[in-house]
């Protein structure tokens, strides 16, 4: 179950003066109340049961939209593939500019 945000209840601080001056721990105060820990600390101090100084409040910032272009990758995958054939081809038509026959024939002449 997700913890409860916001202000506190009447209930709900009611309950959770009652369970501190019981003695239960803050970890306990905070399970049956479902409250952070943090913020069970700092309702304490508020409420001068507790020493110790209020931890500040996080401020989110808002966010800043995303615009995503929706791009198409068909026509990067086809440069990609023109390049590659017409590489392909270059190597086909002149042996010479294959670099596994370049390797071979520099094996076959050390031999």
């Amino acid at each position: 179950m997700p913890r409860r945000v916001g202000r506190y209840t009447k209930h709900e601080t009611t309950e959770l003066l009652r369970m501190f001056e019981e003695g239960y721990s803050i970890y306990k105060i905070c399970r049956n109340i479902n409250r952070s820990q943090k913020s069970i600390r700092n309702n304490l101090i508020g409420h001068g049961k507790i020493q110790g100084e209020i931890t500040p409040r996080r401020y989110v910032l808002e966010e800043k939209d995303v615009i995503i272009e929706d791009e198409n990758h068909l026509f990067e995958y086809f440069k990609y593939f023109s390049i590659l054939s017409i590489i392909i081809f270059a190597m086909v038509v002149n042996p010479l500019l294959n670099p596994i026959e370049i390797l071979i024939s520099y094996i076959y002449l050390i031999l």
